[in-house]
């Protein structure tokens, strides 16, 4: 049952706070889906248990539960051509541009709600002291894991796309070790294969990393750290553009986390790109 199946069903059962909380829920649901209690109570003007005993009260274990239901809503019953005639309903003959560009400025505004810079400084931390950084993803984000892997090779890091089929991940595997660290791009629906990804990673004991926008309540097992952002509006078009900020800067905190390492390989790159170039 939905989120909001729920709430009709308990109409009439719900007090002022409760009232309060939903309306702060209801009325900015993409972002709501990634707000933790305590955030959502202080938006809504009640205290903290308030948003739990709501989460109670329609029949969730506890707040966390909620706001995966929050996030599992976002996604179901939308195709690709929903989303886009969503989207194209807002400007049917106006400016796409305009509209583009300020949807994706709310997304970006939202990001350093749902990923910190401390977030960011521990993954950042996790790939310096790696022995490799393997990095995988399917469909649209395969660009996005492509610049990253570009970005991070030249840092003088040791990293591969994990691409090709099941059968290239498999072989890729066989030599996975602890000290390395999986970084997996997906977005929207969890694919078959990533969640093998994330089983093999624990089971060697090496660090799984995931950056997602609303996964992050169906991936099993958990990765080890999970930088979870929205993308805006999830039942309309949606871009890279939040995404991309959270990789950008995973990489400018990579940089300055092992400045004499990262720039020490940059400056070689320099030299090395002006002998192949000239």
């Amino acid at each position: 049952m939905s989120f909001r199946e729920l709430v009709q069903r308990h109409e009439g059962k719900l007090t002022p706070a409760d009232q309060r909380v939903l309306d702060v829920l209801l009325s900015h649901l993409t972002e709501a889906a990634f707000l933790p209690a305590d955030e959502v109570a202080a938006r809504a003007g009640v205290h903290m248990a308030a948003a739990t005993r709501l989460a109670k009260k329609l029949g969730y274990a506890g707040y966390p539960q909620l706001r995966e239901s929050l996030q599992s809503d976002l996604l179901d019953g939308i195709g690709p051509a929903d989303r886009v005639r969503r989207s194209l309903e807002h400007a049917p003959d106006g400016d796409l541009v305009q509209e583009l560009a300020q949807s994706e400025c709310a997304a970006l505004g939202d990001l350093s709600r749902a990923v910190s810079q401390a977030d960011i400084d521990a993954v950042a931390h996790r790939v310096l002291v790696a022995r490799r950084v393997l990095v995988f993803a399917r469909g649209n984000a395969s660009v996005l894991a492509s610049l990253l892997v570009r970005r991070l090779r030249r840092f003088g890091l040791d990293v591969a796309v994990l691409g090709g089929d099941d059968r290239d991940l498999a072989e890729e595997f066989v030599s996975l070790h602890p000290d390395d660290l999986v970084l997996a791009l997906a977005f929207r629906r969890p694919s078959r294969t990533l969640e093998r990804v994330l089983l093999t990673a624990a089971e060697v004991g090496a660090t799984s990393v995931v950056i997602t926008d609303t996964l992050g309540a169906h991936l099993r097992p958990a990765p080890d750290v999970l930088l979870a952002a929205p993308r805006g509006n999830g039942r309309e078009f949606q871009s890279l553009t939040v995404p991309m900020a959270v990789a950008n800067a995973l990489v400018l905190s990579i940089a300055r986390s092992g400045s004499a390492r990262t720039m020490t390989a940059l400056e070689r790159l320099e030299e090395l790109l002006d002998r192949f170039d000239s």
